[in-house]
């Protein structure tokens, strides 16, 4: 079952009421309108995360909370107007650890690959993949040449660090964070069959640089 416009209703609606009780009291619409197609796009993508690393979790686990942080609401929204799941490995939910990613919000839907923020070991990694050629840059930058899904996004520095770089590693480079990202308005795939099919295509796409970020961690780790 795909998502539907209902799901988008019932997250707008939950956000602007803000009110506990409601919620509890339509928790099982929520449950199956929201909750339960995020299952089962875990469940399609699970054997391809299996693949592609072993220690991924990739289950219901993965599924935010529509609470916000108790610690930062303080009279103001007591949900979210999203709900996304992270595929990662199992590990403390604040390490800065590269992921799989899908979202959904009332303001559109989304997915990709990467990091919330890089950290700057990682980043020197990268960079020292990319300038030496290292095969596992390599073929992660052809694997996202290949493509036309993701962009490459990520605080750029703001004056070019790197002049005399290669063209094709600019954007790479120059960057104190990195992620892929897809970001979506238009509903058609969102409510259709093919949604499921299409995510676990495009992550099929980027494995090779899931592996790049994944590289760059144990690299980083080693140098410390």
């Amino acid at each position: 079952m795909a998502f539907t416009v209902k799901a988008l209703e019932f997250l707008d609606e939950n956000y602007v009421r803000n009110d506990r009780e409601w919620f509890k009291e339509h928790k099982q619409q929520y449950n199956e309108l929201v909750i339960k197609p995020f299952c089962e796009l875990l469940e399609k993508l699970a054997p391809l995360m299996e693949k592609t690393d072993s220690e991924l979790v990739c289950t219901p686990k993965c599924i935010s909370r529509i609470y916000r942080d108790a610690r930062y609401v303080k009279g103001g929204a007591i949900f979210r107007d999203s709900v996304w799941c992270s595929i990662r490995h199992k590990r403390s939910a604040y390490e800065l650890i590269p992921e799989f990613y899908f979202y959904l919000s009332v303001n559109g839907y989304g997915y990709g690959c990467g990091y919330y923020k890089t950290t700057t070991a990682a980043m020197e990694q990268l960079r020292k993949m990319a300038f030496e050629g290292d095969k596992v840059f390599t073929a992660a930058r052809r694997a996202f040449e290949k493509q036309d899904s993701f962009y490459l996004a990520g605080e750029m520095y703001k004056k070019d660090h790197f002049p005399q770089a290669d063209k094709k590693l600019w954007d790479w480079v120059n960057r104190k964070s990195i992620c892929l990202c897809r970001d979506c308005t238009d509903a058609k795939l969102l409510f259709s069959d093919e949604l499921f099919e299409t995510v676990e295509r495009d992550f099929e796409s980027i494995v090779p640089i899931y592996r790049l970020f994944n590289e760059m961690e144990k690299r980083a780790a080693q140098k410390d």
